[in-house]
C-alpha cells in the first residue's frame, strides 16, 4: 500500500487551502497488490467508469448506500444531525450552493450571485423562473422570506440555527417582479454572501396555508418585549410547524430536490424516489440532476454483517466504514472486483469534550476549572487513539490541537499538540485538588464543602465499533489515574438531546466542517450553550464572545486570520475538549455506477450524480455528467 500527504494550494475565488488523500481501487485487476492503490494530487477526483459491465452486477437502477445511523428527523429547519443533511441534500434545495469542483460558491434556486450594496449589508437575489414546487406552482420570494422568518420565529424549534437568522434586519420584494428581493443585514458578516448554502427553502402555502407568518415582522422577532406565546395563531402555527409529521412522514415533506421521500422504516431504511417530472430534469447544473431511479438509506450498524452485504453485492455505496472493515474487504478479490474505494481526508474533526458548565444538568462539578481538564488532555492517547481507528492510514491522519482544522490557511501553526504525559498528567489532578482521600483507588475531591467522587459518565453513539473501542480505551487510561469513566452509548437522536441539555460529563464525538471561513457562534459562543445550540461544552467568557463577534464581520483576510488566531489560543488554554483528529472518510462505490467524483468537501461523494453503466458498454448513461 502507498501512504502518502499532499497539500494542494489552489488560488480560487476564496483563496482556501486543501489537503486531499486519496487512496483508490478504481479500474485494477485483481492480482497485482502493488498496483491496488494509487495516490493523486487533487482536491478533486475523478474515477474512471468501468470498461466493461460484469454479468454479475445488477442492472436495477437503484442506488443502496449503506448509513451507520438514522438522522434525528427530515424537518427542513428543525435537525441537526449529518444523516439528516445528507438525504436533505437530495429533497431539498438551496439559493447558493458550494461548487464542489471548484471550491467556490455558485447559484442554484437564484440566477446569479447577488448583488452587494456598498456597505456589505443588503444582498439582492433574482429567482430563477423554471424552479417549481411539487403542485406545479412556481418558486416566489415570498417563499423565502416565508423560510426566513419561520427560521427566526422563537417558537420555532431550530435552536441549532436560530442565531444565524438573527443577523437578517428586513427582506423586501421587488413589487415589479414576483422573482426578485432584497435582505438587509444587522452585521457584515463573512458567511453573509455564503448564508443560503445551509438553509432548504420552503414553500409557504405548504407549511403555512393561513399566511399567519405574513401577520409578523422581523422587527417583532427582534423585539424583546414581544411575546410570542401570548399570541394565539403563532402558537398554533408553530406548534402544527414543529410536529414531528414534518420530519417523519413523507405525505407531510415537500422540496424543490430532484427525489422525494418514498418511505421511512425506522430503524432499517430511508427510500428516496426520483421526480419524474423534476423542474430541474435536463439541466446542466449536476446539483439538480437525478441519476438512480432510487437511493435507499439501509441501515446497519453491525460491521461483519456490513462486510457481508458488501462481498454479496447488496450494498452499492457507504462513506461509513470503520477503517477495520474496509481493510479486511480490500483482501477479499470479489470486492475489488466489484467496488471502488478510496480515503480522503475531511475538515471533520473527532473531540472529547468536558461539561464546564455542569449546575444547568445538575451535574457533579467535575471540569469546572481549566486544570483538571489539561490533566485529561495529558493523559489522552491520542496517537494511539488514531492508531486504534485508522490502523495502516494512522499516519495520514492529521493530529487536531485547537478548534480549526490543520487543513485550512486559519490554523494556528504556533500551538503544538501535548503529549501523552500520565505522569504530569496525574501530578496536575493533585494540584487542582483530587486525590484519594478514603484509599478506595479512585480520586475524590471536596467543592463547596461537598466531598464528590472523580466517577464521570462519557456519552458517546453506538452507530460503530470505532466509537466504542476509542472510549474503551479512554476510559482504561482514565482509571489508571483514579478516574472511574461510566461509558453510555446513545443512538443519533438521544445524543444529540443530551449533548444540547448538557446532560453529560464527558462527551466523545465528532463535527462537520467545510472549507468555507467559519463563523464560530455555533460552537463556541456562550449564547449558544445558553440557547442549547451546539455549545456542548459551556465554553465561553465576555473577552471570548466579543472576540468570536469580530471575527464574523471582520472581512479582511489577514485581520481576521490573527484574531482566529487568538481564539485558538484561548481554547487551547482553556482545554474544553481534547481535540483528536482530523477524520478521514472511508468511501465505497460499487463499479456498476459511473460518473463517480470525490471531494474533500461534504458528502464526499454525490449520489444523485452516479449514473448505471450501460450494461452492453460499459458507459455511463449520462444525461448530463457531473462536472469533469
Amino acid at each position: 500500500m502507498i501512504h502518502s500527504h499532499y497539500l494542494n494550494r489552489m488560488n480560487s475565488k476564496l483563496s482556501f487551502v486543501f489537503l486531499f488523500l486519496l487512496i483508490a481501487c478504481s479500474c485494477k485487476e485483481k492480482g497485482n497488490s502493488e498496483d491496488a492503490h494509487s495516490a493523486q494530487l487533487s482536491t478533486v477526483v475523478h474515477i474512471d467508469d468501468a470498461k466493461e459491465f460484469d454479468p454479475t452486477w445488477s442492472k436495477e437502477n437503484t442506488l443502496i448506500y449503506h448509513t451507520t445511523s438514522e438522522p434525528d428527523n427530515l424537518h427542513p429547519t428543525n435537525g441537526n444531525s449529518l444523516p439528516r443533511s445528507e438525504i436533505l441534500f437530495h429533497t431539498q434545495q438551496t439559493l447558493i450552493r458550494v461548487d464542489f469542483e471548484k471550491q467556490t460558491l455558485l447559484p442554484c434556486l437564484v440566477k446569479s450571485m447577488p448583488e452587494v450594496s456598498a456597505d456589505g449589508l443588503e444582498y439582492t437575489y433574482d429567482l430563477r423562473d423554471d424552479a417549481k414546487w411539487d403542485n406545479g406552482d412556481p418558486l416566489l420570494s415570498g417563499d423565502v422570506l416565508f423560510t426566513a422568518k419561520a427560521s427566526r420565529c422563537i417558537l420555532t424549534n431550530n435552536p441549532a440555527t436560530k442565531l444565524y437568522w438573527q443577523n437578517i434586519k428586513s427582506f423586501s420584494i421587488d413589487p415589479s417582479t414576483t422573482g426578485r428581493f432584497t435582505i438587509r443585514m444587522k452585521n457584515k458578516n463573512i458567511q453573509n454572501i455564503s448564508f443560503f448554502t445551509s438553509f432548504s427553502i420552503l414553500q409557504q402555502s405548504f407549511y403555512d396555508p393561513k399566511n399567519i407568518l405574513s401577520h409578523y415582522s422581523f422587527e417583532q422577532f427582534d423585539d424583546t418585549a414581544f411575546h410570542a406565546d401570548q399570541h394565539q395563531d403563532l402558537v398554533d402555527w408553530s406548534a402544527t410547524f414543529n410536529d414531528d409529521k414534518y420530519g417523519r412522514d413523507p405525505q407531510f415533506m415537500n422540496g424543490l430536490g430532484p427525489y422525494k421521500v418514498q418511505s421511512w422504516e425506522a430503524g432499517q431504511s430511508i427510500t428516496l424516489v426520483r421526480k419524474e417530472n423534476y423542474w430541474g430534469k435536463g439541466k446542466s447544473d449536476y446539483f439538480l440532476q437525478s441519476g438512480p431511479e432510487k437511493i435507499i438509506f439501509r441501515l446497519n450498524k453491525d460491521e461483519n454483517s456490513t462486510q457481508l452485504e458488501f462481498k454479496s453485492q447488496a450494498l452499492d455505496a457507504s462513506t461509513s466504514f470503520s477503517t477495520s472493515s474496509l481493510i479486511a474487504l480490500q483482501q477479499d478479490e470479489t470486492f475489488r472486483k466489484n467496488y471502488n474505494y478510496a480515503l480522503t481526508l475531511t475538515y471533520n474533526f473527532t473531540y472529547i469534550g468536558f461539561n464546564e458548565r455542569p449546575e444547568i444538568a445538575n451535574r457533579k462539578e467535575l471540569f469546572t476549572d481549566s486544570k483538571t481538564r489539561r490533566a485529561l488532555a495529558l493523559l489522552t492517547p491520542v496517537d494511539q487513539l488514531i492508531r486504534l481507528v485508522y490502523k495502516d492510514y494512522a499516519a495520514d491522519c492529521k493530529r487536531m490541537i485547537s478548534n480549526v482544522s490543520p487543513l485550512k490557511k486559519e490554523f494556528n501553526a504556533e500551538l503544538k499538540p501535548l503529549p501523552f504525559d500520565a505522569g504530569s498528567g496525574k501530578k496536575m489532578l493533585l494540584d487542582a485538588g483530587w486525590e484519594d482521600s478514603d484509599q478506595d483507588g479512585f480520586l475524590d475531591k471536596s467543592v463547596n464543602g461537598k466531598k464528590i467522587a472523580f466517577d464521570a459518565e462519557l456519552i458517546f453513539l453506538n452507530t460503530s465499533s470505532d466509537w466504542k473501542d476509542m472510549a474503551s480505551l479512554i476510559a482504561q487510561e482514565y482509571s489508571k489515574a483514579g478516574i472511574k469513566v461510566t461509558l453510555t452509548p446513545l443512538d443519533l437522536k438521544l445524543f444529540g438531546e443530551r449533548a444540547r441539555a448538557h446532560d453529560y460529563d464527558l462527551i466523545l464525538g465528532s463535527w462537520g466542517a467545510t472549507s468555507l471561513p467559519e463563523d464560530y457562534t455555533q460552537i463556541w459562543h456562550s449564547s449558544s450553550w445558553k440557547n442549547h445550540g451546539n455549545n456542548y461544552t459551556g465554553f465561553g467568557t465576555n473577552a471570548s464572545d466579543a472576540l468570536i463577534d469580530s471575527i464574523k464581520i471582520e472581512l479582511i483576510p489577514e485581520k481576521r486570520i490573527e484574531m482566529v488566531h487568538k481564539l485558538q489560543t484561548i481554547i487551547y488554554e482553556d482545554q474544553p475538549c481534547v481535540f483528536l483528529y482530523c477524520s478521514l472518510r472511508r468511501v465505497v462505490v460499487h463499479k456498476r455506477f459511473g460518473s463517480v467524483s470525490l471531494y474533500a468537501e461534504r458528502p464526499g461523494v454525490i449520489l444523485n450524480t452516479l449514473k448505471l453503466l450501460n450494461s452492453n458498454t460499459g458507459i455511463s448513461m449520462l444525461e448530463n455528467p457531473a462536472p469533469r
